[in-house]
C-alpha cells in the first residue's frame, strides 16, 4: 500500500475538525462544572478515556452544528455577489443591504461567479445525454469527475474543503466561551471570543469558497486542453450577436437621479479622451441579456447601481472599421458600489450641464428623450 501524503492530512485535519472543538468544549465544561467529569473519574487513565471520548461525541454535535452555517450564512452571502444583484434590478427588486453587500465583497471579491457561469453549461451539456443536467450541483459534479479522472487534483479541492470545515467548527465553540464569558463577566475574554470567532468566520468562508473556485478552474483547464472542450462549451452558449443586423452588440444606460424636484445625469468620461463625455455602456458578453448587460456595465464603470426604467433606442456607429449598435436604457440611480474602473472620472450633471459637457448628438438626444421620461 502507498503512502499518500495528501489524503493523511486531509484525514487529520478532517479528525481534529471533530476531536479539537470537542475537546475545547469539554474542557470549558470541566472549568465551569468539575463535578460533570471528575467526581467519579480523578485525573488518570478512566478520567483521560472520558474526557477524550466526551470529546468525540461533542465534536461531532458541534460538526453538525456548524454544518448549518452552510445554509444559514455561507449560501445567503454568496448569493449576495454582483451577479445576484444585478439579478435583483433585473427583476424589480431592492438591493440586499448595503453591510451584507460588504462582507460578501470582503469574503469573495469581484468576478466570484464567473467560474460557475462557464462550468454550469459544461456539466449540463454532460449530463443532457442521461436526460439529468440538474440532478446534481456544479460544485459536486466537478468532485466526482475529478474523483474518475484526475484524483490528485481532487485532493488539493479536499484539503481547501477540509480546512474550511476544521474552521467552521469552532464557530460555535467560540460562541460558547463567549456565552460563558458574558454570563461571568468575563469581559476581555469576551471580546477576544467576539474577534476570534470573526476571524475563524472569515477563514472558513474563504476556505470553503477556494475549495468551490479550485475544483471549477480544474474543470475548466480540463474541458480546455481536449479536442472537445470547444463543441460542449460553444453549445452551451446563445450565439454571438456579431454581424448579425439590428441586434445590439452593446448595452447602456442614460442614468438619472432624483434629490425633490431636480433630477440629474449621469455621464462619463471616455476611454481614449478624458475630455469627451459619454453614457456608460460596454460590450454584451455571448448569451447576455442586453438588460443585464446593462446594468453591469453601469455598476462596473462607474460604481452606481441603477434600475431600468424603460427601453431607449439602439445607437448605431462604427469603431475601428467594426459596427457598434448600443441598446441604451433609461435608467434610475439606486444605490453605490466600488467603481471598477476609477481611471475614468464620472460627473452627475443636471439637463442643461450634461447637454453642455456631451458633443455628441446621439447622446443629446438621449438626454432629451430621458428628461420627458423622468419628470
Amino acid at each position: 500500500m502507498n503512502f499518500e501524503p495528501q489524503k493523511f492530512f486531509i484525514g487529520v485535519i478532517d479528525f481534529f475538525s471533530i476531536l479539537l472543538p470537542g475537546a475545547v468544549l469539554t474542557y470549558l465544561l470541566m472549568v465551569t462544572h468539575p463535578g460533570i467529569f471528575w467526581a467519579r473519574c480523578p485525573l488518570g487513565t478512566e478520567g483521560w478515556v472520558v474526557f477524550w471520548f466526551s470529546s468525540y461525541v461533542l465534536g461531532h454535535f458541534l460538526f453538525l452544528i456548524g454544518s448549518c452555517l452552510d445554509d444559514y450564512l455561507y449560501d445567503p452571502l454568496r448569493k449576495m455577489t454582483k451577479k445576484e444583484q444585478i439579478t435583483r434590478l433585473l427583476h424589480g427588486r431592492k438591493l440586499s443591504p448595503k453591510l451584507l453587500r460588504a462582507i460578501a465583497w470582503l469574503c469573495f471579491k469581484n468576478d466570484a461567479d464567473a467560474a460557475i457561469d462557464r462550468v454550469v453549461p459544461i456539466k449540463e451539456s454532460h449530463l443532457k445525454r442521461i436526460e439529468a443536467p440538474h440532478s446534481v450541483n456544479a460544485f459536486q459534479w466537478c468532485k466526482a469527475r475529478l474523483a474518475t479522472e484526475h484524483p490528485e487534483a481532487l485532493a488539493t479541492v479536499n484539503r481547501f474543503e477540509a480546512d474550511s470545515k476544521f474552521f467552521r467548527s469552532f464557530v460555535p465553540v467560540i460562541l460558547a466561551v463567549l456565552g460563558w464569558a458574558l454570563y461571568c463577566h468575563q469581559w476581555w475574554i469576551a471580546m477576544g471570543s467576539i474577534v476570534a470567532m470573526g476571524l475563524a468566520f472569515l477563514r472558513y468562508m474563504e476556505q470553503r469558497f477556494k475549495s468551490t473556485q479550485q475544483a471549477y478552474w480544474y474543470i475548466l483547464t480540463l474541458e480546455a486542453s481536449t479536442e472537445a472542450s470547444s463543441t460542449s462549451i460553444e453549445s452551451s452558449s446563445l450565439p454571438s450577436s456579431e454581424g448579425t443586423p439590428d441586434v445590439p452588440t452593446h448595452a447602456g444606460g442614460v442614468v438619472f437621479r432624483k434629490r425633490g424636484s431636480r433630477i440629474k445625469y449621469l455621464l462619463l468620461q471616455a476611454k481614449t479622451n478624458p475630455n469627451d463625455w459619454v453614457l456608460p455602456k460596454g460590450h454584451i458578453e455571448p448569451g447576455e441579456d442586453p438588460r443585464r448587460c446593462a446594468i453591469r456595465e453601469v455598476k462596473e464603470e462607474t460604481g452606481v447601481w441603477a434600475r431600468i426604467k424603460e427601453e431607449l433606442k439602439i445607437s448605431k456607429y462604427e469603431l475601428s472599421g467594426k459596427p457598434v449598435r448600443v441598446q441604451f436604457y433609461l435608467m434610475e440611480a439606486v444605490g453605490y458600489g466600488k467603481q471598477e474602473n476609477r481611471l475614468r472620472e464620472h460627473e452627475w450633471l443636471p439637463f442643461d450641464g450634461a447637454i453642455d459637457r456631451t458633443i455628441h448628438s446621439g447622446i443629446k438626444d438621449l438626454l432629451t428623450h430621458a428628461k420627458k421620461c423622468a419628470s
